[in-house]
């Protein structure tokens, strides 16, 4: 499917919110929507928000990241999410990509965290390159653990 990645407009909040909100991720997490529509405003504001946007330029997705978010120094995704509908078609492959892309101009390092629970998308981590480097027991929830995985640049 083609996309184009660009740079977060607040005007596609409702979007990534329903991306979001059609989530396992948010099931667990943010099952407030207010608190979740909060955390994406943020991501807007802080201009740390990319979305991917069909041939129509309607927003499908959405990759939220900072590039000191690890240990201040290195790439780190916060948050990626894909419409239910548009989901296995390689458009969060694709957010990866465009991350990065734009993290390994910064540092040869780029991490993110996968919950427990998210079996499926640890496995498109680590097809792509991503390996686990840490576990974090009840970060966010009691009984979920967070798997950190790193990607190292290739040369």
């Amino acid at each position: 499917m083609e996309i184009t990645i660009v740079q977060g407009e607040i005007k596609y909040l409702d979007d990534c919110l329903e991306a979001l909100m059609n989530s396992e991720l948010a099931s667990i997490y943010l099952p407030d929507e207010k608190v979740a529509r909060n955390h994406l405003i943020e991501a807007f504001e802080r201009k740390e928000m990319y979305l991917a946007l069909d041939r129509e330029a309607k927003c499908i997705g959405y990759i939220t990241f900072v590039l000191n978010g690890m240990f201040y120094n290195f790439p780190y995704v916060c948050n990626i999410s894909v419409k239910e509908n548009f989901r296995m078609r390689g458009i969060g492959k694709r957010l990866l990509e465009f991350f990065e892309d734009i993290g390994f101009i910064h540092s040869d390092k780029v991490f993110l965290l996968v919950s427990s629970f998210n079996k499926r998308a640890k496995k498109l981590y680590e097809s792509i390159g991503y390996k686990q480097v840490g576990v974090i027991d009840d970060l966010y929830k009691d009984g979920t653990s967070e798997y950190m995985m790193m990607k190292v640049k290739s040369s």
